[in-house]
């Protein structure tokens, strides 16, 4: 049984709205992660992954939303999800190395980024897992 307000609104019976919004939301928390460092930005995204989580947590029992591997409001934790691994990866990435860490991508060199510092497997340790945990754990579900 879906939560009945949402139902007043054709678009929110999509599937596509909840695999656009949360995986997109995901992409752009990635892709901006150095924005994330600060504490005023990261608490505003957590309240919005928060809300989109409750919204995709209300429709879960939504008929419309099935699909043939799932539901296609589990998408809407991606962001949520994101951002816990994030903050915990982090914190554990500064105390093994004691700089921040660098999304790495292929043949890619910290000049590159701005940073002053060579990138090692720790960077692309956290780049893989900070976008492959999230789709995991929704794959738990």
């Amino acid at each position: 049984m879906s939560f009945w307000i949402f139902n007043i609104n054709p678009y929110l019976n999509d599937q596509m709205t909840y695999i656009y919004s949360g995986g997109g939301g995901q992409i752009i928390l990635w892709l901006g992660y150095k924005l994330l460092k600060k504490t005023k930005v990261y608490i505003i995204c957590f309240i919005l992954a928060v809300l989109l989580a409750v919204l995709g947590y209300l429709n879960i029992d939504n008929k419309l939303l099935m699909m043939p591997n799932g539901n296609a409001a589990f998408w809407s934790f991606l962001p949520l999800l994101f951002l816990i691994y994030y903050s915990i990866l982090r914190k554990l990435f500064l105390v093994i190395y004691g700089n921040e860490p660098l999304m790495k991508a292929y043949m890619q060199s910290s000049w590159e980024q701005g940073e002053y510092r060579r990138l090692h497997y720790g960077d692309a340790l956290f780049t893989v897992l900070t976008l492959i945990l999230p789709f995991l754990t929704t794959l738990l579900f």
